[in-house]
């Protein structure tokens, strides 16, 4: 039996502050007043954590790599790929937009991810790698950031108007890009804030 001490989480939902115990593997803590989940200790969460990550980056890459979509009209047939999109906001005078762009559904899941399997990988050996805690620090940040989901939302959102227009067929770099979304989610939903740091500092030191 864990004999770490019990740590105070404030509710999402409510505000509630609430006093957590440590959790045992597949044990989770809910809200006292509204009864959100505040806390889990999930089974071979970083495992999961750490596979998922890495088939989203492989991913990830492929989307980048291929065709994203075709548009076939009055004869004419044309393919952009993931990276031309955003591109196509630089020739139209919007650096700003298109940089934005390119950091939410790439730059910054990408990172994520390499975080993701950093600390993951760690926790999993039980070796304290360096600036390991800096990394979680950093990765916990950037977690509100990635709006891979958002993107592919707007996309599916804007065929509505497209297919009116032209035909549409979707490329590998699509499936490729949806699968790494589903994938990304699937590790997100598996962190726990507070089982990562308490698995951290249970790291022997080297």
């Amino acid at each position: 039996m864990s004999t770490a001490p019990a740590s105070l989480i404030v509710c999402h939902e409510c505000d509630l502050l609430n006093e957590v115990p440590p959790l045992a593997v597949g044990e989770k803590a809910f809200c006292r007043r509204c009864s959100y989940m505040l806390a889990a200790n999930r089974p071979q969460a970083m495992t999961i954590v750490f596979t998922f990550s890495l088939t989203a980056l492989v991913l990830l890459v492929l989307a980048s790599s291929f065709p994203f979509l075709g548009f076939s009209a009055h004869g004419q047939e044309q393919t952009v790929t993931l990276i031309q999109s955003i591109a196509v906001l630089m020739t139209q005078d919007h650096p700003t937009l298109a940089l934005i762009v390119f950091a939410l559904i790439i730059a910054v899941p990408a990172i994520l991810l390499l975080g993701l399997i950093y600390v993951s990988l760690a926790i999993r050996t039980q070796r304290r790698l360096p600036a390991v805690r800096r990394v979680l620090r950093w990765m916990l940040h950037l977690v509100p950031w990635s709006m891979a989901e958002i993107f592919l939302i707007g996309i599916l959102v804007s065929f509505i108007k497209i297919v009116a227009l032209a035909d549409v067929s979707l490329g590998l770099s699509f499936w490729s890009y949806a699968l790494f979304t589903v994938c990304l989610l699937v590790a997100v939903q598996h962190l726990d804030k507070r089982e990562l740091w308490r698995a951290l500092g249970a790291l022997p030191r080297g």
